[in-house]
């Protein structure tokens, strides 16, 4: 037994004092074990030894290349290290007699995460539509990140046809009304163990359309010491705000910002007089757009009054409904009345409609009679009435199937073209025989002259 524990003594002594790499035909090769990622401040350990091998070894951890971070002498080594920004590195653990070399462990570093927000580009976050939009996933302290987006409340998954997800970037190269909404991101720590997330607040992304030609109309009305026009400028689509411009031969008179897509400008006018051609401009942070030229005259109603008939067929091509239009010489803002024998007819009846501002009457059921209406001035109450001559109206007059006129009108034509190419040809004929009788006048007289 003595002579046993003096050779295990002599054994060590050689390990320790001689660069011995194997012993008994083993290679002293040393494992490092110990984790890949931990939060700042935090400790972790790492361990070195050589498996199969129980006597003290002299151990050294070291990092990157070759930084020493400690060194200690046993048969298995474990290393406490308190983890700073700093300790992210290639670690691996040396042999001291014979440099033998471990495997190495790529360790991370994490700084917990905190302080998640957005931030959008442009800001605020007000675009039209087309243009680009980028929003980042900020964080005030952090590393080793992964994000998670969301838009209404539901998770982005991947990059598709509406947006770009790269880092900690979504990006939009041409937005649209599918891009409007609350966006929001989560950054995460890409740790196996304990994760950790910090969410940021909602961001409203807003995505204006763009407005369309404004249109510009007037109509007139009487405050009692004269008429006023109320001139309307109005863009049919798009996002407010606006700016309106009113602008008369080419000379601004007032400009209004609107929270809406029309604005109303009020200017004196008389009968006969002509203001000038107005116009109307609509902006926005993008646009300028200007409306087509309207010529600032009121006419008033004057003139003859024609009342003019289409009539509407049924499938069999008899007479379904009739439309009667109310048509003045002139008149800027003729207001209308329709008759029938002589009576007033109501806007609205079981039998027939007043539509276009009383201009057109629709009868559903036409009923035989005298129709005719009536023309005035819609902003003078005292003016006088134009009446139209009556126009008589009888469904059985109406009852021709369009193959009937079609077949009429076909026999026409073909009896014209029948006419002219008979009247054709005679002129051909005709002028054919004079032709020749001139040729023939000639030859007498030639052979005159040569005798």
């Amino acid at each position: 037994m003595m002579a046993g524990s003096l050779h295990f003594l002599l054994l060590s002594l050689c390990v320790l004092l001689e660069p011995v790499t194997e012993i008994g035909g083993l290679l002293l090769k040393p494992v490092l074990s110990g984790p890949s990622e931990a939060y700042v401040r935090s400790e972790v350990q790492f361990d070195c030894a050589v498996p199969g091998w129980s006597s003290p070894l002299t151990f050294e951890l070291r990092k990157d290349a070759g930084d020493l971070i400690a060194a200690e002498n046993n048969v298995k080594v474990t290393f406490t290290l308190q983890v700073t920004e700093g300790s992210e590195g290639e670690y691996y653990c040396r042999l001291t007699a014979g440099g033998q070399t471990s495997n190495s462990i790529h360790f991370q570093a994490v700084i917990p995460v905190i302080g998640a927000q957005l931030s959008s580009d442009p800001d605020p976050a007000i675009i039209y539509e087309g243009q680009k939009l980028v929003l980042r996933c900020l964080v005030r302290k952090g590393t080793h990140l992964s994000f998670t987006w969301y838009h209404n409340t539901q998770e982005l998954d991947s990059s598709s046809e509406l947006h770009r997800l790269s880092g900690d970037a979504l990006t939009v190269d041409g937005a649209t009304e599918m891009h409007a909404g609350i966006y929001s991101c989560t950054a995460q720590n890409q740790m196996t163990v304990n994760p950790r997330f910090s969410s940021s607040r909602n961001l409203l992304v807003t995505v204006k359309k763009h407005i369309s030609v404004p249109s510009l109309s007037f109509t007139v009305f009487s405050n009692g010491s004269g008429l006023t026009a109320n001139i309307s400028c109005r863009s049919e689509r798009g996002s407010a705000p606006v700016t309106f411009r009113l602008m008369l031969d080419g000379l601004e008179l007032d400009v209004k910002r609107e929270d809406s897509l029309e604005s109303w400008f009020v200017l004196p006018v008389s009968v006969g007089l002509d203001l000038g051609v107005a116009q109307c401009e609509a902006q926005t942070e993008t646009q300028q757009l200007l409306s087509d030229p309207v010529r600032l005259l009121v006419v008033s109603v004057g003139g003859a009054v024609r009342v003019t008939v289409t009539y509407l067929y049924d499938a069999d091509g008899t007479v379904a409904a009739a439309r009667l239009k109310c048509v003045p010489d002139r008149g800027t803002f003729p207001t209308f009345s329709w008759c029938l024998n002589h009576s007033s007819l109501p806007a609205e009846g079981a039998a027939h409609a007043v539509t276009h501002h009383g201009q057109i009457l629709i009868l559903t059921e036409v009923s035989a009679g005298f129709y005719g209406c009536r023309v005035r001035d819609s902003f003078n109450d005292s003016s006088v009435w134009v009446v139209s001559e009556d126009i008589f109206i009888q469904k059985t007059d109406l009852a021709a199937t369009p193959i009937e006129v079609i077949a009429l009108v076909f026999c026409g034509f073909l009896s014209i073209v029948i006419v002219l190419c008979s009247f054709f040809m005679f002129w051909s004929t005709k002028n054919r025989n004079n032709t020749c009788k001139h040729h023939s006048n000639q030859d007498v007289i030639q052979s005159e002259m040569i005798t």
